[in-house]
């Protein structure tokens, strides 16, 4: 089968970010919330303004772990401060043993490779694929 593998040329000082959010179940009231808001949750990030594309994915009956592609670091940060990442927190608060919550930013110094249509990274530098 052949099919075509391609880079991006990365802007010198990209703006875009990769944020990875993992949910993990301690106790029986984490799960059915977790199981419950997670497609919630997944499409509020989908349509907060600057996410480009939002990967999600199954650890295990009780993790899951979402990967979101952001325009900016500022677009990333106003989506903590809305709705959908407040009710969470409210729950976290009200519940702080039922879920492990954990997160990290990521700056992307380097194209991956790619192969068809644009996924992640590809998307927000569709433009400069070679």
């Amino acid at each position: 089968m052949m099919y075509s593998v391609y880079q991006i040329d990365l802007p010198e000082h990209p703006q875009a970010v990769v944020f990875v959010n993992g949910f993990l179940a301690r106790n029986r009231l984490g799960f059915f919330w977790m199981w419950k808001n997670l497609n919630r949750i997944k499409n509020a990030t989908t349509k907060a303004p600057g996410c480009v594309q939002v990967k999600a994915g199954i650890c295990g009956a009780n993790e899951v772990i979402m990967l979101s592609y952001w325009h900016s670091e500022h677009d990333l940060k106003q989506f903590f401060r809305g709705e959908p990442h407040r009710q969470m927190m409210q729950f976290v608060r009200k519940n702080p043993n039922a879920l492990c919550l954990y997160n990290e930013t990521y700056h992307p110094l380097h194209s991956g490779k790619y192969s068809h249509e644009p996924q992640g990274m590809a998307m927000l530098y569709a433009s400069l694929a070679r």
